[in-house]
């Protein structure tokens, strides 16, 4: 099976005319989804020896790349680019962990509204606005911890 995959990578390549490994990564279609680009990329690059060695040494770029969000908020760096490094990194630990990141975030933009609506709930028609954050904050970590015992 791999050898057919490689075959047909190899057919695929000639008939895009790329010659080298950066040509299949600027092959990526720029019209699909940040997240899905992505992990196509990243698998391109992985088929060239180009690959972390673990899941923990993917981990430890995310932390490094946090921090490097962190000092772009603070005015060291371009925050936008480090924030694509961040997104680009989870990615990667994705792929080790055998989750489409596509999919994990939908999941967790339906887990955020799911929460939100418990916010929502627990405001008793209060105006959120006019909550402090602290407040907000408990009311949240509330519908957090309702939505773990319900699980």
């Amino acid at each position: 099976t791999e050898e057919i995959l490689n075959n047909w990578d190899e057919l695929k390549k000639k008939e895009k005319s790329q010659k080298t490994a950066t040509d299949g990564l600027e092959s990526v279609a720029r019209s699909l989804p940040g997240l899905i680009r992505a992990d196509k990329i990243q698998k391109k690059a992985e088929k060239t020896g180009f690959e972390w060695d673990d899941i923990h040494a993917a981990i430890a770029k995310v932390r490094e790349e946090l921090d490097e969000v962190e000092a772009a908020a603070k005015g060291d760096g371009d925050i936008e680019d480090e924030i694509g490094d961040l997104l680009f990194a989870a990615v990667k630990v994705a792929r080790f962990a055998k989750v489409e990141p596509e999919h994990a975030m939908e999941r967790a933009c339906d887990k955020f509204i799911r929460r939100f609506a418990e916010v929502e709930k627990l405001a008793e028609g209060q105006d959120m606005h006019a909550l402090s954050q602290e407040k907000l904050v408990g009311l949240w970590q509330c519908a957090k911890q309702k939505a773990e015992e319900n699980a």
